[in-house]
């Protein structure tokens, strides 16, 4: 005997202690169902060289090309990249850890890294001169231990990592210690139950830390060999070790060992010495990867369980070589190959096939007799029977030369009789059953010379009935057989008698817990037959009644526990008979939740649920809660779409359905329901459908701002379930814009366009594969900032400008009422002046010329009278300014020259003076208000006057110009001029008044003038 069984035998009674929970005996490996990820889908590459699981449930696989993370439906790719900050050091990734406060440890050939989760960057640790710097660069492993401090096991030291200080403490081996150059290659890292760290060497030792020391102490006894890859501390204080020599068991108490390895001639052995991972799941199980193969070990018997790539079987080992073990935190294991990743349940699918389907092909009818054979109706193979006790499959085929064989290879319906009798329906050629006494099989067909004969030679099924009578349907019509005589009472459609069957074309026969019978009909609806007159109730499908049954055609039924009729239907999904007397229905369609509206087959299980086949896979409804699950291909199915009648229930309560790729049974108390609702996060954000760049992740972030032109984006979001997460499903709103749940189905997108400034919530829940939501589920608050014309400075600034708008119109409408004020009271004033005291003087003025006109004075009268005249001119002519001027009709420069150029021809060519009057174009494009123009015209006036008057001129330049945004008025003459600090002539204020005029309206006034010199007057009046 080998020292390894002897080494076996004589602790196996110690693993038996040390690892329970198995089940006792040996058995061949279950049906696990391995979901492989790759590259294809989205995996940097597919050599994987490390799993773990981080805080907010991300999944991370290291691999030789980058670090991944994983959402359950997409990978993003971390690798090295020179030109980005805050990238890895190296893609070149070996060994990975999460912490717990959310970060990533990554062991790589470059150094060691860590992965922030707020900012989505890495902060490298390298080794250097600096004293308390990584001992190497080369990271073979890292472990976060209980106390979440980080270990990294590099070429030439152990390393802790002191994290307030950012420096590492190295543990290497005694220098005393013989070995090779890999002695201190630390290949693999584990925490025992007592808090040791140990680990494990490329030259194969086995060491823990000893941090008083600062060494690393090997285990005694142990006898260094080939490499140490993966350590595994169990709960029960024992020491998992895997290396390229096998799997070894080493009780720490104790020091007692067990060493596992590859015997070719025995059963239950490691299929491989070269181990690469070892796993104690949640529930003890010990998990091993080789490299040929996957095994869980079965410490009550000794013996490991095998599972190997298989190119044939969906859903295989995508490779033999398996290098990484990990579980996660809801209990699924994940292994890593050199394919890609895959995930796995440690138990068998529920779904399994009973009978290969190399034997059955297409199913069309499936039952089981009192010995629980199961008979199975297939489209081209005949009819097979599986024994399951023994296994034995065997197959009866159609032998067109012998009358008592099978009548066809295409069996439409298989139904068992309480005699003992298997009843099989063909494809066209009739009905026929298997005599159990005899083996053989006696036929029945159509005879149209026969009315007793069967209808017709398609059966679509068989029913017998507690008073165990015969009914076989056909496509002509229903039969009741006397299996005796082979007789047969026909009923079919009589289109002239509303009582008869609906329709010839009989799809299934039921009989309900009250001796009803009841006949579903292709194309008429559903029947309730009354055997004794063999009158019909029929209930059809009527459009415009939503209480009406569904569909006219009918292909299963069956009744619950309350005896309530439920059918089954080709289109309308399936009926509730809920007032058999009103004929009226309750309908669940796929609107409901039902994956397709055409129902093969239908069956109930224990707890009341119905199972339903369908087009789109099996799906179960439970009546109370009305609630619809669904299980196709991804829950292990061999087929999606099934075949019609291929149905049955066992009496331990084992469901059979039938298809096109064979027949599967399932226990339902067995199909696994996942019951944890799953973790709902942030994943990314898009800007008018381009990454955004955040300061802080969008999976840590709280608060979101966004400018007022990017009101355009997507958030993007994931359910971290990994149990077929394809059927996870999304609900979405964002408060204050939509407040009703928006059901996302599988998409894991939101977009938002041109939403108005304000503060948003945006809210996503998710659901798992099984239904179960997380209703608390990740919130967003978004902050859509307003343009800068609508904000709150903005606002104020502009209302303070309308104030100071309306304050600078009431200034400006104030400044015109006072100016309008000064125009009346100047015009008040001059009427006052002027015309006040020349009607004055007209009025003593009459007086005198009365008086001397009585006396006989008639010259002293007359003079008076010319004085009497010249007065009431000046007095016209001052009126007459006065309206001018106030006109709004002379604003214009074109009205202003036009009247100065009148007044001058009127007053020098009266006094034989010759003037020149010239005016420049761009005078008229101006304007003067009305008491500049006033003042202007007066001002002339006074000017042309004095002119006639006193300047004995025989020549006269008036020239009106526009320089320098004045309007520039020149008059000039040839006359005597004068003296101008010499009083003036006549006694008069011409001057005074010209330049208090010239003041009033703000324009310098300019005399140039001596005596014997003539006179030259400029006025600049500035316009605005």
């Amino acid at each position: 005997m080998s020292s390894v069984l002897r080494w076996q035998r004589a602790w196996l009674p110690l693993l038996v202690v040390w690892l329970t929970g198995w089940c006792a005996a040996p058995a061949a490996a279950q049906n696990l169902t391995f979901r492989a990820l790759s590259a294809q889908q989205g995996l940097s590459a597919n050599s994987v060289s490390g799993i773990t699981q981080d805080r907010a449930g991300f999944l991370w696989v290291g691999t030789l090309d980058g670090l991944n993370r994983y959402d359950g439906a997409n990978f993003r790719v971390f690798r090295s990249d020179p030109q980005q900050p805050g990238s890895l050091g190296s893609s070149f990734v070996r060994a990975i850890d999460a912490d717990p406060k959310g970060g990533v440890w990554v062991g790589t050939g470059g150094g060691l890294a860590y992965y922030n989760p707020l900012t989505e960057t890495f902060r490298l640790y390298e080794t250097s001169k600096t004293p308390g710097a990584l001992a190497d660069n080369f990271v073979w492993s890292v472990l976060c231990d209980r106390q979440g401090r980080l270990w990294a096991g590099t070429e030439y030291a152990l390393n802790l990592l002191d994290a307030k200080t950012g420096r590492f403490r190295q543990f290497r081996h005694p220098k005393a210690l013989s070995g090779n150059v890999r002695g201190n290659s630390i290949r693999a890292i584990t925490q025992t139950s007592d808090g040791r760290v140990w680990v494990g060497t490329g030259e194969g030792r086995i060491s823990y830390a000893d941090e008083r020391t600062g060494i690393l102490v090997p285990l005694a006894d142990w006898a260094p060999g080939t490499a140490i890859r993966s350590l595994w501390g169990t709960r029960r204080g024992g020491l998992w070790a895997a290396s390229e020599n096998g799997l070894c068991f080493i009780n720490l108490p104790t020091g007692q060992r067990a060493h596992f390895r590859h015997q070719p001639d025995q059963a239950g052995a490691l299929p491989s010495n070269e181990v690469n991972a070892v796993l104690e799941d949640q529930q003890e199980r010990v998990w091993v990867g080789t490299n040929r193969g996957l095994c869980r070990y079965d410490a009550a018997s000794n013996y490991f369980v095998h599972w190997q790539h298989q190119p044939t079987v969906l859903h295989s080992l995508p490779s033999d070589k398996v290098g990484r073990l990990f579980q996660d935190r809801t209990g699924l294991l994940w292994a890593g190959t050199d394919q890609g990743i895959v995930s796995f349940e440690a138990g068998a699918s529920a779904f399994v096939q009973p009978v290969p389907v190399r034997f059955t092909g297409s199913v069309w009818a499936i039952a089981q007799d009192a010995a629980r054979n199961l008979w199975i109706g297939t489209e081209t193979n005949g009819l097979v029977r599986h024994d399951p006790a023994t296994g034995k499959v065997t197959t009866y085929q159609a032998d067109p030369a012998d009358p008592q064989a099978l009548p066809d290879t295409h069996i439409r319906a298989v139904r068992p009789d309480r005699a003992g009798r298997l009843w099989v329906g063909t494809e066209d050629k009739g009905l026929a059953y298997l005599d159990p006494a005899t083996g053989r099989f006696r036929r029945f067909r159509h005879n149209p010379a026969d009315p007793t004969s069967l209808s017709d030679d398609l059966v679509r099924c068989v029913y017998e009935d507690r008073q165990g009578r015969i009914w076989v349907g056909t496509e002509g019509g229903l039969n009741l057989i006397d299996p005796v005589s082979g007789r047969c009472a026909v009923y079919r459609n009589d289109p002239n008698d509303p009582l008869s069957l609906s329709d010839n074309h009989i799809r299934c026969v039921f009989q309900d817990s009250k001796g009803r019978l009841w006949v579903g009909v292709g194309g008429g609806g559903l029947s309730q037959f009354d055997s004794r007159t063999g009158h019909c109730r029929s209930f059809r499908s009527n459009r415009s009644d939503p209480q009406s049954l569904s569909s006219n055609y009918v292909r299963c039924m069956l009744e619950d526990r309350q005896g309530r009729l439920w059918l089954g239907t080709e289109g309308g999904g399936i009926a509730c008979l809920v007032d058999p007397e009103r004929g009226r229905f309750k309908v669940y369609r796929e609107a409901q939740g039902l994956p397709n509206d055409v129902v093969y087959g239908m069956e109930a299980d224990a707890e009341g649920n119905l199972w339903m086949a369908t087009n789109k896979g099996i799906a179960r409804f439970t009546p109370r809660t009305e609630q619809f699950r669904t299980y196709d291909m991804r829950d292990g199915l061999p087929q999606d779409e099934h075949n019609a009648g291929a149905y049955w229930r066992s009496p331990d309560g084992r469901l059979f359905f039938g298809g096109g790729n064979g027949v599967v049974a399932f226990h339902p108390a067995a199909v696994r329901f996942n019951a944890v609702p799953p973790p709902v996060v942030l994943t990314g954000f898009r800007k008018f459908n381009r990454w955004a760049t955040l300061d802080t992740s969008i999976t840590a972030s709280r608060l979101l701002t966004i400018a007022p032109r990017e009101n355009f984006f997507s958030i993007e979001f994931a359910a971290l379930n990994y149990r077929l997460s394809d059927k996870n499903r999304f609900a979405y709103k964002l408060e204050n814009f939509n407040e009703k749940w928006i059901d996302a189905g599988s998409q894991r997108q939101a977009t938002y366009t041109n939403l108005n400034p304000g503060t948003y919530t945006f809210r996503v829940r998710a659901a798992n594969n099984d239904g179960v939501w997380n209703n608390v589920g990740a919130s967003l608050r978004v902050v859509v900032e307003p343009p800068w014309y609508q904000t709150w400075w903005f606002r104020i600034l502009a209302s303070w400008l309308v104030f100071g708008l309306l304050f600078l119109a009431y200034r400006v409408r104030v400044s015109q009422l006072l100016a309008l004020e000064r125009v009346r009271h100047n015009i008040a004033r001059d009427l006052h002046d002027d015309m006040g005291s020349t009607l004055s003087s007209i009025s003593i003025l009459s007086q005198l010329a009365r008086t001397h006109q009585q006396r006989g004075n008639a010259e002293q009268s007359s003079q008076l009278l010319e004085q009497i005249g010249d007065s009431s001119r000046r007095m016209l002519d001052s009126m007459d300014d006065i309206v001018w001027a106030i006109n709004p009709a002379h604003d214009s420069m074109e009205s202003v020259t036009s009247r100065m150029r009148s007044f001058a021809s009127d007053v020098l060519e009266a006094r034989g003076i010759d003037f020149i009057f010239k005016v420049a174009p761009e005078v008229a494009e101006h304007r003067l208000p009305m008491r500049a123009r006033r003042e202007f015209f007066l001002l002339f006036k006074e000017a042309v006057n004095n002119l006639a008057k006193y300047s004995k001129a025989e020549f006269a330049r008036i020239t009106l110009d526009y320089d320098n945004r004045c309007l520039v008025l020149r008059v000039q003459d040839d006359g005597v001029g004068f003296d101008p600090k010499a009083p003036a002539q006549g006694g008069g204020n011409g001057m005074t008044n010209m330049r208090s005029r010239a003041a009033a309206i703000k324009a310098q006034l300019t005399i140039d003038t001596a005596p014997g010199e003539g006179t030259r007057m400029e006025l600049r009046v500035p316009l605005k």
